[in-house]
């Protein structure tokens, strides 16, 4: 999704819901891992590595908000003098200067954060897989854990008397 200037709504959205995701899979990822359930602590723990990534890309974004051809004439100043327009993205964040000659330089974000944010969302689907297939492996087929799903399923609830 791009667009030809940072807009001050979807960035503050973006910033809190990411800021909010990082931090509701930091306090989940913790004490599963301290439970034993490592695949899926893990997950969400580079869940929330990605979660701060974006939110650093979009804080980034914000601070440029209004300074967008600031932030050009700092990534490069030789360059700067040729800009004849902006290019914004929000996934991933980051803010292209776009040359008259055809061509055009990242501006604003850090360059590291696309390739933190794309690897550590790639280890978390992969662990969450993992976890599922984990779940899967030691879960028996046939047996609910919750009561009123084996009433119905038909499955009578047993009870020890």
């Amino acid at each position: 999704m791009t667009s030809s200037y940072p807009a001050f709504v979807p960035l503050l959205i973006g910033i809190v819901v990411a800021a909010l995701t990082a931090f509701g899979l930091l306090g989940y990822g913790f004490p599963a891992i301290g439970r034993g359930a490592v695949a899926r602590g893990g997950a969400a723990l580079a869940g929330a590595l990605a979660a701060v990534a974006y939110a650093w890309g979009l804080v980034s974004l914000f601070r440029d908000e209004s300074g967008t051809s600031q932030a050009c004439q700092d990534a490069d100043p030789g360059l700067y003098g040729q800009v004849n327009g902006f290019s914004v993205s929000y996934l991933p964040p980051g803010l292209d200067c776009r040359l008259t000659s055809g061509g055009s330089y990242a501006a604003a974000v850090p360059d590291f954060l696309t390739p933190v944010m794309t690897g550590s969302a790639v280890i978390a689907v992969t662990l969450a897989l993992l976890a599922v297939a984990e779940h899967r492996r030691t879960t028996p087929s046939g047996h609910s854990r919750n009561p009123a799903s084996a009433r119905r399923s038909g499955h009578p609830e047993q009870k020890n008397t």
